[in-house]
């Protein structure tokens, strides 16, 4: 029994130091991130750039919010020949088409926006068949129906792609305040992903271009024969097909001022139903591109395919331990009479936190004062998340059996997610 203390307390010890050598790696390629962006913009600053623009939104059964989103999109700041907007309606039977139509009509002398409409596909297959029929414009952004975006977003984002490596931009995606714990939650959760981006672009390990907001340039779509339709997570599916191409080469970044909105997942049964779907899609996009990892290319970054990817996986390997660990700890603070354990992951968690909020620019004095208040109790709520990711990963565990199986068809379908109505309450917000 003692023996098997001592292999967790040093598993935890080493695991520790990993994390602390992991964060403090992020802070310092952020900080180096921070530095090349404003290179970048003393540079071009007086260089007018805006290539054209198709901005695709996929909706399917987006009755409830598609309103909203509409008129965010009508607020850009882009020159309207230089942006075509189109709305792809994937089989709604909720009157999502008839809004947008009414939208259209309204608007049709302030805004380049049309509806491609086509019977029930899924999410992928209708993007593919709206940009392949529809979209002109030499960069394609992506943004769902469910999201709101910044009214210079467009202007921010086409400015990472005078670099000619890159091919395809993240956003900077903002979870919108519902008032609930599992909100805030989830607020914080992104907060803190989404600033490691910064670090992952300057060391070039980056995997996963999310689907709201995303950019890519069209060359490189026709390249990689659009979205994959036999996955649960398209997005990464799609940025695992452009890194395959080599990515030194064709690089893709992470667009810290491109900033974007989108509703929390209100409901902790729809949070899981979430996480599985990104937990078990990244298992199938992995599976279809396991020779990336550990390979030897020179056009691909040693630090994606011998660190990023593996660790990646490893990650999920040991998370199924984590109720083990968090005993473990739980166990030894009461064994011992002493919470120093507990206090002292509470002052680096809560640190770490505050460092992401108080370096987020897009933020106002206000959002940063209320969002440390509440930094020291994100302790205690991310184990609600983990908790979230944990029952996620074992539903992905056991489907692994026919994972093989799941990417044999063409084609997957979507079911509309739950809505809180947050996006509904906001007020228009600058970028």
């Amino acid at each position: 029994m003692n023996e098997a203390i001592k292999i967790l307390v040093t598993y935890v010890i080493a695991m520790s130091i990993i994390n602390l050598i992991r964060m403090t790696l992020y802070l310092i390629g952020s900080d180096v991130y921070a530095i090349k962006r404003l290179k970048a913009e003393k540079t071009y600053r007086r260089k007018y750039y805006r290539p054209t623009v198709s901005l695709v939104v996929p909706a399917h059964n987006e009755a409830s919010i598609i309103e909203k989103t509409l008129e965010y999109l009508s607020r850009l700041d882009y020159p309207k020949s230089k942006l075509q907007i189109i709305i792809a309606n994937d089989g709604s039977t909720d009157g999502t088409s008839k809004i947008v139509q009414k939208f259209i009509k309204a608007r049709k002398d302030e805004i380049n926006m049309t509806l491609f409409g086509q019977r029930n596909g899924g999410k992928a297959n209708v993007l593919n068949n709206a940009i392949r029929r529809k979209a002109t414009g030499t960069l394609v952004m992506c943004l769902d129906a469910d999201s709101l975006i910044a009214p210079d977003a467009i202007k921010k984002a086409v400015e990472y792609f005078r670099d000619k490596r890159i091919v395809g931009i993240a956003s900077n995606v903002n979870i919108l305040d519902n008032g609930t714990i599992l909100g805030l939650a989830q607020r914080f959760e992104y907060l803190i992903s989404y600033h490691m981006k910064k670090a992952q672009t300057v060391y070039n390990i980056e995997y996963i271009i999310g689907g709201i907001g995303s950019m890519f340039r069209r060359k490189m779509l026709e390249k990689v024969e659009y979205y994959d339709t036999n996955t649960m997570t398209e997005d990464i599916d799609l940025t695992m097909k452009i890194i395959a191409q080599g990515n030194k080469q064709h690089r893709i970044a992470y667009a810290s001022d491109c900033i974007t909105y989108t509703e929390a997942v209100p409901s902790l049964k729809s949070l899981i139903a979430q996480r599985f779907r990104w937990k078990y899609g990244r298992m199938q996009t992995f599976y279809k591109n396991y020779k990336l990892f550990f390979a030897r290319d020179s056009v691909y970054s040693k630090g994606l395919t011998w660190l990023m990817l593996p660790y990646s996986l490893l990650l999920e390997v040991l998370f199924i331990i984590e109720p083990l660990i968090v005993t473990l700890i739980i166990f030894t603070s009461i064994y011992y009479h002493s919470p120093t354990t507990i206090l002292v992951a509470l002052t680096v968690i809560s640190t770490y936190i505050l460092i992401n909020v108080w370096s987020s620019a897009h933020l106002s004095i206000k959002d940063k004062l209320r969002l440390s208040f509440f930094a020291p109790s994100m302790y205690i709520v991310m184990y609600l998340m983990s908790l979230v990711e944990y029952i996620a990963l074992v539903q992905a565990i056991v489907k692994l059996p026919n994972l093989a199986n799941s990417i044999s068809g063409k084609r997957t379908t979507w079911t509309s997610p739950e809505r809180s109505g947050a996006a509904n309450n906001l007020a228009m917000q600058k970028g």
